[in-house]
């Protein structure tokens, strides 16, 4: 493996500290507060070159509502990802976006509004997807499938986004669930693990998926630093 990025869903506590704990955060632009891009260039020198950021889009994009409020926070998201030069952007869609044909195009659709270039598109299914279904969707729609690596298989690639849900000391996430995470990871080239849960279970996580792979063999390479070029929005008639 040549990156294991670890991180929050959310800032908690002081960027500077955060940090020295993680490589990776999720912003969340118009459902919480971020920053001006002015302040998040900024940010973006804090950090370093080997820090990542994830932006998830908001809740009005992911509903796939088209309309002026999607075009409006798309855009605003676009820009936020291009302040903080995010290596990830995140199509979270809630369980209100149910596995039809109709939103199968729509998921599709909207990543044609994303350049690829230098961003890692992903998509994360809540609700009644199976997990084929979900695996054949992201491939359609040419965007990398985000899955629980504590429950699901991951697909086969080079990169992988997981999410783990944190549960404290409780066997959900204990040493023998990480060990089987460490597994799904140990041959990618990146591998992103966000951890929704406080930042001292994610600190716990992190420690112990380092650990589980040193001990499978796999030695971390120096930083891969993408400069990812700026996101780009296809205005909503140019694609019918």
């Amino acid at each position: 493996m040549a990156r294991l990025l670890v991180g929050l869903p959310a800032l908690q506590g002081d960027l500077e500290k955060y940090k020295t704990r993680f490589d990776l955060l999720e912003l969340r632009p118009v459902d919480t507060t971020v920053p001006r891009p002015g302040t998040l260039r900024k940010w973006r020198k804090l950090v370093g070159p080997g820090f990542v950021f994830s932006v998830v889009l908001p809740r009005v994009v992911s509903e796939l509502a088209s309309g002026p409020a999607l075009d409006a926070a798309l855009a605003e998201s676009l820009e936020i990802a291009a302040a903080v030069e995010a290596r990830c952007i995140v199509l979270q869609t809630p369980a209100s976006v149910r596995p039809t044909a109709a939103n199968r195009k729509r998921i599709a659709a909207l990543f044609e509004r994303i350049a690829p270039e230098g961003i890692v598109r992903c998509w994360e299914a809540q609700g009644m997807w199976e997990r084929e279904d979900a695996l054949e969707t992201a491939r359609a729609a040419g965007v990398l499938p985000v899955l629980d690596a504590a429950r699901d298989a991951l697909p086969p690639g080079p990169i992988a986004y997981t999410r783990l849900r944190a549960l404290g000391k409780s066997a959900a996430l204990g040493s023998a669930t990480l060990d089987k995470v460490a597994e799904r990871l140990r041959k990618r080239r990146e591998a992103f693990v966000v951890v929704d849960g406080a930042a001292g279970e994610a600190q716990r996580v992190k420690t112990a998926l380092t650990a589980a792979l040193v001990k499978k063999g796999v030695r971390s390479a120096g930083p891969l630093v993408v400069r990812p070029s700026l996101p780009t929005l296809v205005a909503e008639d140019e694609e019918q």
